[in-house]
């Protein structure tokens, strides 16, 4: 099996490259930073001509799309979303879009697989857009909604940036009405896999790959403090309404779908986080 991973050098990309089955031969696109663990290929994702070419070349047997740029414009983000979907169709390849659980509007929860998108503010806009272009565009994907993405070794971005702060003593204000499910990125890897091996009858559709406990920012946060030994006095609870946009309240989501059909088991957060753990 020959599986392209785009955005190998992001978080997950990085963890899908880190713990790719035996027997697959992972390539993955990157940009300014090489991808490591898999043989990369620079592309810009929004160039249709390039990204026809990289994938005739590569001829994948399965595409798993991670790569988001939060410099990119709306147009940008569309063309390469379109790109993706278009040239895996093309090749054959299946395709399992990375989605994420803020499409939704956070006032209905807990949501199945089901539930249509109702995103509040720009970039759950955009993420919306880029479900409903891989829907038109490749009909038999996988779109996989998920949430925060937690890693310790490195830390993810959004639990280094609450480290920093806590040592520097930086004003950290952190929600306690906003609640995520939150994974490990390696757990959503491994289920990532997971998706990208079955047959296109059982592949295709929404899934929803989260972590089992809900939880605000603001405990979030006392979870990183914990795990470091960091003094959590300089974490402010504030609530979401504080928030300069809408917030989605409540993005517990339901996994049906993984529940019933996946070996891999998220982790609750506060087992990733624990200390020592």
């Amino acid at each position: 099996m020959r599986v392209l991973v785009t955005g190998g050098a992001g978080l997950l990309g990085s963890a899908l490259l880190r713990s790719a089955p035996a027997g697959v031969e992972v390539h993955a696109t990157e940009r300014s930073t090489p991808a490591r663990g898999a043989e990369g290929h620079r592309v810009e994702l929004a160039d249709a001509v390039a990204v026809a070419a990289l994938w005739e070349h590569v001829r994948p047997d399965a595409v798993i799309h991670t790569a988001y740029d939060t410099r990119a414009s709306d147009e940008e983000i569309r063309a390469a979303t379109t790109n993706v979907a278009r040239s895996s169709r093309r090749v054959g390849a299946a395709l399992v879009h990375v989605s994420t659980d803020v499409v939704l509007d956070g006032e209905r929860s807990p949501y199945p697989e089901s539930a249509e998108p109702a995103p509040l503010f720009p970039y759950a806009e955009r993420k919306a857009e880029a479900e409903r272009v891989v829907r038109e565009e490749a009909p038999g994907a996988a779109v996989v909604r998920t949430s925060l993405l937690i890693a310790t070794d490195p830390p993810d971005r959004t639990t280094q940036w609450v480290l920093d702060a806590l040592r520097t003593g930086a004003p950290l204000r952190l929600f306690t009405d906003e609640l995520r499910c939150p994974i490990a990125a390696a757990d959503l890897a491994a289920q990532l896999w997971e998706v990208a091996a079955f047959p296109p009858e059982e592949r295709g559709g929404v899934w929803h790959l989260v972590g089992p406990e809900a939880i605000s920012r603001y405990a979030l946060g006392l979870l990183v403090a914990a795990r470091w030994g960091l003094p959590a006095q300089g974490i402010t609870p504030v609530p979401a309404s504080e928030s300069p946009t809408p917030r989605p309240r409540d993005l517990r989501l339901l996994t049906t779908r993984a529940d019933a059909a996946l070996r891999t088991r998220a982790r609750p957060v506060s087992r990733v986080l624990a200390p020592g753990g």
